[in-house]
């Protein structure tokens, strides 16, 4: 089975976001693994762990509505660049807060969190530009790349992770990733003009976002549909478990 790479082929925009988003995925996959295992380095405990993951699940599901709201209204290559520079900013941090002699554990919270919000926020704006760029018959074929972009960086990712932070420690992954927004970056800057809609319909509030969470809860199967996303990312990878498992199982690294 083959995958069309027609997309790759016809448009420039979806070329430069594709590949850019493939090499900054990669860091970001690292970082995902890094994190985690760094808090337990810090801490040993697993609850604290399983905390950090529900700070990020917390900000990505309110991000989440916020950039839906906001993803028709405005300029979605500002969105692009805004949300990129400030993925770039939290992962500074890290690098820097790996470099103290005792990292703060409570600055590790605010970036895990801070970034899987941009993400969040971002994604609205990122998938409602490709069907600008891209011709509508393509879509099937851009959901199957990015799918292969998505599998590829999340195995890579990790597993590279795993050496650099064995070897050289959380400071060299956290500058890897850090090193792989330039990509990124360049292809959001680089990305020529989508156009933006028309000012026809009112500027999304806090009270429209409310609006549209209060419409979800009253439609069963919205709800269900979430509540069914929501069982997964909570208890189908146990990802705070997987620090503890490391080391109990002989990666004497991990603790």
């Amino acid at each position: 089975m083959f995958i069309d790479i027609s997309p790759l082929r016809i448009s420039r925009d979806y070329r430069l976001l594709f590949f850019g988003q493939l090499i900054s995925a990669f860091g970001t996959a690292m970082s995902f693994v890094v994190v985690p295992v760094q808090v337990y380095q810090l801490t040993g405990s697993t609850l604290l762990v399983g905390l950090l993951s529900a700070s990020e699940f917390v900000l990505i599901l309110l991000m989440a509505f916020v950039g839906g709201a906001y993803a028709d209204f405005i300029d979605k290559r500002k969105m692009l660049r805004l949300t990129e520079v400030g993925q770039t900013l939290v992962t500074t941090i890290l690098v820097f807060n790996a470099t103290l002699h005792r990292p703060r554990v409570w600055l590790l919270f605010v970036c895990a969190a801070l970034h899987a919000g941009l993400v969040a926020l971002q994604r609205p704006s990122f998938e409602a530009m490709l069907q600008k760029i891209v011709p509508l018959e393509l879509m099937s074929s851009v959901s199957a790349l990015n799918s292969l972009r998505w599998n590829v960086t999340t195995i890579l990712g990790p597993s590279v992770a795993g050496i650099i932070l064995a070897r050289f420690g959380a400071g060299i992954a956290y500058g890897i990733d850090l090193v792989t927004f330039g990509a990124s970056l360049t292809a959001v800057f680089l990305i020529g003009a989508v156009p933006t809609p028309t000012q026809t319909q009112q500027r999304p509030t806090l009270k429209s976002v409310a609006e549209g969470l209060h419409y979800a809860w009253r439609r069963k199967e919205i709800l269900g549909t979430y509540l069914i996303d929501m069982n997964a990312m909570f208890f189908g990878m146990p990802t705070a478990l997987f620090p503890a498992l490391a080391a109990n199982f002989g990666a004497g690294t991990v603790g």
